[in-house]
């Protein structure tokens, strides 16, 4: 098994390997992206399956005059395997490269930054992950993944630029469920696992689900005050990337946020958004060796203060770049905290739903900002600042300039760090901080 500083010294070996196949004005942008995870499937508070990932893969954007071509290899850990099998990617895209047309934005690499940033953490010991994963929740239906590990993340350039990025974290994803079919649904998650705050969280579990065994409340279509937990809004989080800050998006319409920029809409003053770098969870080095500042703020009190600008952007509209991704997302972001204590949001709260989570969210009217979604799980409803009992599954509709604006009425002190859960071909880097918000009117349409 790798650890990051054998990752570490793969990947120096590799960019030295790539860069010395140039030829000509040739020019290479390289990523590195390699994990060493440890996994637990569960379900009924048992063990299902358990294994380990090592691997390391290297993406490649090849520039040959103005030609750009992409392409990624995996390695395998022997060095003269991986050395060849980096030579002929090379080979190849030279090949592959002459056939494309010319890239009228090109943008070959300029910079030379260079950054190393290491998070290390306190994870469990491989060997203890049932007994301290599965101990604290006995007797519950308890279902879902852990993950754990190092996940590494490198970048380096032709111009000079080198980048490397290390992390070790943990995530407990997981759902509670009853015999009536109902669940709490929940994660623990960051780079120390502590026993105690595991077991807080599962002890708030165990009291969630005790409101799950009152009668179900169906609410009719109408607008009701909610609390939005930092569970739900993770969900909402997606859709300032997508449709959302960035700079091409704003400036081709397809931005949800186009009346932001225009200051024909605001959010609430209390509403702040920040990609923050610090949180540790995701590199602040994009694909092409760009380095981007430690936190960048997005929205501050209620305005937009910056756009998402990467570098093609940047040629295409004569701005600077911000050293975003091509795709121009927010990357780990972080809503500002406020002064509601999260002991104190079913006070608040007083007649509405508490929600939370939600599920399966998609833009209803993107010019307007207006999402769609469902509520999921232990969703309640809350009469003076009582829990009544779950609510039947909604269908809600609101636009985002009125939840989090003319309807956002506190924020809470708290913020959650919520590490990224996607697993697809490798796990991902990635994450938010993020508080609860009450809501003045949620409007649910089914």
């Amino acid at each position: 098994m790798s650890g990051a500083a054998d990752f570490k010294t793969q990947f120096d070996a590799i960019v030295k390997l790539a860069l010395g196949e140039l030829q000509g004005d040739e020019a290479l942008s390289l990523t590195f992206d390699a994990e060493r995870s440890a996994f637990m499937r569960f379900n009924n508070c048992k063990v299902r399956q358990t294994g380990f990932v090592d691997q390391a893969y290297v993406g490649m954007k090849f520039f040959r005059g103005a030609k750009t071509y992409r392409l990624q290899v995996g390695l395998s850990g022997d060095q003269a395997a991986d050395a060849a099998t980096v030579a002929d990617a090379i080979s190849r895209a030279r090949v592959a490269s002459a056939l494309l047309p010319d890239d009228p934005y090109q943008v070959r690499p300029t910079s030379a930054d260079t950054s190393d940033a290491s998070y290390s953490g306190k994870l469990l010991a491989d060997d203890a992950i049932p007994q301290k994963v599965l101990g604290p929740a006995a007797g519950l239906d308890f279902t879902g993944i852990y993950s754990q590990g190092t996940i590494c993340r490198g970048a380096a350039n032709s111009a000079g630029a080198r980048h490397w990025f290390s992390t070790d974290t943990f995530l407990v994803d997981y759902s509670a469920w009853l015999p009536n079919g109902r669940a709490v649904k929940s994660s623990y998650a960051g780079r120390d696992f502590v026993d105690a705050d595991y077991a807080a969280r599962l002890s708030a579990t165990r009291m969630a689900l005790e409101n799950l065994h009152k009668p179900e409340v169906a609410l009719k279509p109408g607008a009701y005050r909610a609390f939005v937990t930092a569970d739900a809004l993770n969900e909402l989080i997606t859709f300032f990337s997508w449709n959302g800050l960035g700079e091409r998006g704003l400036r081709q319409g397809e931005s949800a946020y186009l009346a932001l920029k225009e200051g024909r809409e605001s959010m609430s003053p209390l509403f702040s958004l920040t990609q923050d770098f610090t949180l540790g969870v995701e590199p602040a080095f994009n694909g092409e060796g760009e380095l981007a500042a430690d936190t960048l703020e997005l929205i501050k009190g209620g305005k937009l203060a910056n756009t998402l600008v990467s570098s093609r952007s940047a040629k295409q509209y004569g701005i600077a770049s911000n050293a975003a991704t091509a795709w121009e997302g927010v990357r780990s972001p972080a809503i500002g905290s406020g002064a509601l204590p999260e002991a104190d949001a079913l006070k608040a709260l007083g007649t509405g739903v508490y929600v939370s989570n939600f599920h399966y969210l998609n833009w209803s009217d993107t010019a307007s900002a207006r999402v769609t979604g469902m509520t999921r799980f232990s969703c309640l409803w809350v009469e003076n600042g009582q829990v009544v009992g779950p609510i039947k599954d909604m269908r809600w509709d609101e636009s985002l300039y009125a939840m989090l604006g003319s309807k956002l009425e506190a924020v809470t002190k708290e913020r959650h760090l919520i590490v990224e859960s996607a697993t697809y071909e490798a796990r991902q880097v990635g994450g938010c901080l993020l508080p609860g918000l009450l809501v003045n009117g949620l409007t649910f349409t089914l």
